[in-house]
């Protein structure tokens, strides 16, 4: 302590004089980050030391987007969109795509649904074969 004391009165008297009675304080050691006293105070310095750079950032790029241009904006926004769209298609492709066997099935389906319709069909010209028209004399 008595260096520290030393150290001062003698700066105090090779300093020129003027009205600032404060020592300069240029040492980062001199500095000290001093934290409040009350636990209220210790809670928000904790805070700010935790969140405050998250503010920071967010004011930063809140000034980037107001420099921006808006249609530049507009359009990446309508890029985004699209290649979205895109993925969700191509997902939903491959999501809903048939397995071998539901085509198998459904290919099953539509020749028997096919052999009915031409059945009728048939049975119908084959019943009016002999049956003469009123209208070919």
């Amino acid at each position: 302590m008595s260096s520290r004391l030393a150290r001062q009165s003698l700066e105090l008297l090779t300093a020129s004089p003027s009205k600032k009675t404060d020592t300069p304080t240029t040492t980062k050691k001199n500095q000290k980050i001093k934290l409040p006293k009350t636990n209220k105070g210790i809670k928000k310095i904790k805070h700010e030391i935790r969140y405050g750079r998250h503010q920071k950032t967010r004011l930063l790029q809140e000034q980037i987007e107001k420099r921006e241009n808006p249609i530049d904006k507009m359009n990446a926004e309508a890029l985004s969109v699209e290649e979205r769209m895109k993925r969700n298609v191509q997902i939903m492709k491959r999501a809903l795509r048939s397995s071998k066997l539901e085509k198998k099935i459904h290919n099953e389906v539509i020749k028997e649904r096919n052999s009915k319709k031409t059945k009728k069909w048939s049975s119908k010209v084959q019943g009016s074969e002999g049956d003469t028209d009123s209208d070919s004399d």
